[in-house]
């Protein structure tokens, strides 16, 4: 029985590694304007439903780097407002084409500077997907003030797993090729102003693209994870997707300290077990 119970905890050590948590890096050092990815601020309510999915998250104040990115699952820009450097664009394609996740909430024309937005899709072109200079709305499915579409017209894709609808704030639409492929678009009419306008099923509200084991997921709004709309229509399942999609893991699988816990209590069981034949052994011995 001795040797089960050791077996037994070089499963737990081996689970345990197997199936440690996801790290979420969401990047600060970009956006000194309005920390939108604050776990504790404006993107809490997002993080507390990622943490009881396995995540973890860190936050970055420093450039992108191969050493600032190491350890890191997926990498969150929320509404960046400083561009990025050429070597973080470096350092970032290198991140997904190792394995790594990436995940952009763009803005539309007017709340994103064109030096940003150009260094941003210098590195998302690299996988398929542009974000245009407009702003989207549609005049019979919004809620509340104009300029804040309900998008349903939903491809198949695990992301849209459950989703009937999503609702953003004015997002840019997105421009793809390439491998990236569409997972949520305009309606007949639904309309994007601005310096590129377009109209109908031509608009792309969220994109995503995988290039060998690594992963992009676009969305043209900052406004559908914040604390302000992730409880409207289907946001804050589509986030649990997204999220559950970048990181391969499925969801409503158990996070790592659960397993953790669920093995541990299996050895303790096995040992005490164990004991109490040892000391039935002896008393017939005896």
């Amino acid at each position: 029985m001795k040797k089960y119970a050791f077996a037994l905890i070089f499963l737990l050590l081996s689970l345990n590694f197997v199936s440690a948590e996801k790290t979420i890096l969401i990047d600060k050092y970009h956006d000194t304007d309005n920390w939108w990815g604050d776990p504790e601020g404006t993107g809490r309510y997002l993080f507390q439903e990622l943490s009881s999915m396995g995540f973890k998250n860190k936050v970055s104040t420093e450039p992108f780097s191969d050493s600032s990115l190491k350890g890191s699952d997926i990498v969150v820009l929320w509404n960046i407002n400083n561009p990025l450097e050429e070597s973080e664009i470096n350092a970032l394609m290198k991140f997904v084409e190792n394995g790594g996740s990436l995940l952009v909430l763009g803005s539309h024309e007017h709340d994103m500077i064109d030096t940003t937005r150009d260094s941003l899709n210098s590195l998302l072109g690299h996988f398929g997907i542009r974000i245009m200079k407009n702003g989207t709305d549609d005049p019979t499915n919004r809620q509340g003030c104009s300029c804040t579409p309900i998008i349903h017209n939903l491809a198949k894709h695990p992301i849209n797993e459950g989703i009937e609808s999503i609702i953003l704030y004015k997002p840019a639409s997105l421009e793809i090729k390439g491998n990236a492929i569409a997972i949520a678009r305009g309606d007949n009419d639904t309309f994007a102003l601005g310096s590129e306008p377009l109209g109908g099923e031509n608009i792309v509200i969220v994109a995503v693209s995988e290039k060998g084991s690594g992963k992009v997921a676009v969305i043209g709004s900052s406004f559908i994870f914040d604390n302000g709309k992730i409880g409207d229509k289907n946001n804050k399942q589509f986030a649990k997707n997204l999220f559950a999609w970048l990181g391969d893991t499925p969801e409503g699988s158990f996070p790592s300290w659960a397993l953790y816990l669920g093995m541990l209590a299996i050895i303790i069981a096995a040992y005490i077990l164990y004991l109490k034949r040892k000391s039935s052994k002896k008393q017939d011995l005896i």
